[in-house]
């Protein structure tokens, strides 16, 4: 290039930018067909060298399919003469196997007297240099979501429209129970199987935390439980990154622009609600948003209006429930956990997953959690004139243990009731263990030295916790009750479970089990040597008047309920023989068949093969979820329902229910089904027994459909 007395070669421009600028460059000779890239770009891509033979399908295979027909008609344009200019954004392979977004921008030149394409610069910016791509999954983010509403809604596309808003359940143990660079690529693994079973023209969005959002342009009903539906059963799958194993559940909040008539700012409020809704649920399934469901923020303001009444008119609907803490062995009453209630005027008795946050909001969680200390230590000076070892449990705040003056708070209600201190033991959840050491390690050292003690409550993310229960010199661990419920449904459970409890004990700790509700559950938990235990086997959390009659005045009550000594526990076990275990299934008139953990159908009889007028097993196996309809007669999806049941025998030992049925042909069957967990060659199954209530009870049938009909 020369210009007055200014000349420097081409050549060396081209070096220069390719070797300073951070993005990928690439320079084609459209005469030849030539490209020469950046080495970042063949260093990043699937691409055979610097010097690339026609790039433009070399670089097309890499991009998304989802981008392809997009990509390849700018390129068209710009050979067609219609344009001279390329500015695209898509999804690109890289050297991972990772799709990531790029913005690419080119300019082609024409020979000046032929007026065909003679060559090409480009740049491709990488999503760091994108202001609206996420950093961790490589997608677009809200800002983006907003541009695309907003674009629907101009051209006034928005009725046909359809989004589901996803939320990784229980996201933060995950970070907590490895680390937070573990779960940015646990998002980033996520974000890309997420994007490879979205069908064509859907946009997927990378919201705060663990949130993702689906927008389809044509989203119906059944369309959009159909995509959660393949995103479901992607999440029972076992996942691995960096060699660990990880495992997680997926909650959605789905709309129908068409069923809401709301402007377009609206829609992911919608959505948010309706997220929140599965969550409450129970997680792991997908809400779809309903109008009635926006009463939550007037339900809310009228709450916040009776909180503050309350605390200003000495705690006017507040009581405390207590439930009993037991010896793990032989069910004597050894404490209490006091648990905080409120009951509205308007909306009745309301759950602490309600009322908690909105105190801690607001602040009025300073002086109503004095008041729950000052109240259970009174109850507990007087409950210790009968059980002189009774201790009293009382859940505390976050928000609490980070105020200065809490320590000095704890040690004035002690004073002022005369307890002594060891009586007393204050619980705060796993969680702000892990990530607020540095606020808490001044104040347990306070309380240790007064003499109370601490539990960490919810334990459950696994061994790498048990070196900070060490560090803070925790006193008790109460494992969480997601561990017990799931004991008896996988013998791996059962066996980290023991280990936990052992490795407490070496460190001097004691183990306290909650969440017990079952007879087999107690076995189990004073088999494994847990020092004490809480749950509904003993009893749900009742009134101070109830305890003292039923526990105080006699301590020893569940003594004939407790597991007898030195008995292992019993389960019912079959054979591990496969032919006789299938000679077995025959041998049962009813229709039966065996799920495994995974929720796959792995075995059935003659008999069910029979009800629904098969040819052999395997079309039953294969075929089994044609063999019901998309709904169940009480409005939820087939799918998400045989779930839930087949999770609650694993859990609970058996599930007892009624089913609809059909053939392939769609004639209705309408069942009852028992399913009932099985030990199985060191695992368990769940065996379904389906009996059709048209040949076997005609007035059980009719209470059926009555049922529907409701």
């Amino acid at each position: 290039m020369r210009q007055d007395n200014f000349e420097v070669e081409d050549r060396e421009i081209y070096a220069a930018l390719m070797e300073s600028i951070d993005d990928y460059i690439y320079i084609g000779d459209l005469t030849s067909n030539k490209y020469l890239i950046s080495q970042n770009m063949l260093d990043d891509f699937e691409l055979p060298d610097r010097m690339v033979d026609d790039l433009v399908s070399a670089w097309g295979e890499l991009i998304h399919e989802k981008d392809k027909v997009r990509f390849f008609k700018s390129i068209q344009d710009m050979l067609d003469g219609r344009t001279d200019s390329h500015n695209e954004e898509y999804q690109i392979r890289n050297r991972q196997g990772q799709y990531i977004w790029v913005h690419c921008r080119g300019r082609l030149y024409r020979d000046q007297e032929s007026g065909r394409p003679r060559s090409f610069v480009g740049i491709v910016k990488k999503p760091t240099s994108i202001g609206k791509i996420d950093q961790v999954t490589g997608l677009h983010t809200h800002e983006k979501y907003v541009e695309a509403i907003e674009g629907m809604a101009a051209a006034g596309v928005m009725s046909k429209a359809g989004m589901i808003l996803l939320g990784i359940d229980d996201f933060s143990r995950i970070n907590t129970l490895k680390t937070h660079h573990f779960g940015d690529i646990v998002l980033r693994y996520v974000a890309q199987d997420l994007m490879k079973m979205l069908p064509p023209g859907t946009m997927l969005y990378r919201f705060d935390g663990d949130q993702f959002a689906i927008l389809l342009p044509v989203g119906s009903r059944s369309t959009l439980f159909r995509i959660y539906e393949k995103i479901q059963n992607f999440t029972i799958e076992p996942h691995f990154a960096e060699g660990q194993e990880y495992s997680f559940t997926i909650s959605a909040g789905a709309v129908c622009f068409s069923e809401i008539g709301l402007i377009e700012e609206d829609v992911e409020k919608c959505a948010a609600i309706a997220l929140k809704e599965a969550k409450a649920m129970g997680k792991n399934r997908c809400v779809f948003f309903a109008p009635e469901m926006l009463d939550y923020k007037v339900r809310e303001q009228k709450i916040l209006q009776e909180l503050a009444g309350s605390v200003r008119e000495s705690f006017r609907g507040f009581h405390l429930a207590y439930q009993p803490i037991t010896d793990a062995t032989n069910l004597t009453v050894i404490g209490a956990e006091a648990l905080l209630r409120f009951h509205s005027d308007t909306y009745g008795a309301l759950g602490p997953d309600e009322f908690i946050p909105l105190l801690e909001n607001t602040g009025w969680i300073f002086p109503v959690g004095r008041w729950v200390l000052s109240q259970a230590i009174k109850t507990c000076v007087r409950w210790r004139e009968k059980i002189d070892d009774f201790t009293i449990n009382v859940n505390v705040s976050c928000l609490q243990f980070k105020d200065d003056s809490f320590a000095s708070v704890v040690e004035e209600e002690l004073k002022r009731y005369g307890l002594p201190p060891r009586y007393l033991t204050l619980e705060m959840t796993e969680t702000y263990f892990v990530t607020n050491k540095e606020n808490l390690a001044a104040t347990i050292s306070y309380l240790h030295e007064l003499g109370c003690k601490i539990a960490m409550d919810d334990f459950g993310t696994g061994y790498s916790s048990l070196g900070r229960l060490t560090e803070f010199n925790i006193d008790v661990v109460k494992i969480d009750r997601l561990f017990v419920q799931s004991l008896n449904a996988n013998h791996y459970n059962y066996s980290f479970v023991e280990a936990v409890i052992r490795l407490c004990h070496r460190a001097g700790m004691k183990v306290c089990i909650e969440g017990v509700e079952t007879a087999l559950q107690q076995q189990n938990v004073s088999a494994l040597h847990a020092d004490s235990l809480q749950g509904f086997y003993v009893s749900r959390p009742v009134p101070p008047e109830d305890f003292q009659q039923n526990f105080i005045e006699h301590p020893d009550c569940m003594f004939a309920k407790a597991a007898p000594k030195n008995i292992p526990s019993q389960y019912l076990r079959m054979s591990g023989d496969k032919d006789l275990l299938l000679s077995m299934m025959d041998a049962v008139p009813l229709a039966l068949n065996l799920w495994n953990q995974k929720y796959q159908n792995v075995e059935c009889n003659q008999a069910a093969v029979k009800l629904f007028e098969l040819q052999e097993e395997a079309e039953y196996l294969d075929r089994f979820f044609e063999l019901s309809p998309e709904f169940q007669p009480d409005g939820l999806p087939s799918m998400q329902k045989a779930r839930d049941k087949i999770k609650e025998a694993f859990e609970q030992g058996k599930s007892v229910f009624y089913w609809m049925h059909c053939r392939l042909d769609g004639e209705p069957i309408p069942c009852e089904v028992v399913l009932t967990r099985l030990s199985y060659k060191n695992e368990y199954v769940v065996a379904g027994y389906t009996k059709d209530l048209r040949e076997h009870d005609l007035q059980a049938e009719k209470e059926f459909l009555d049922l529907a009909d409701l």
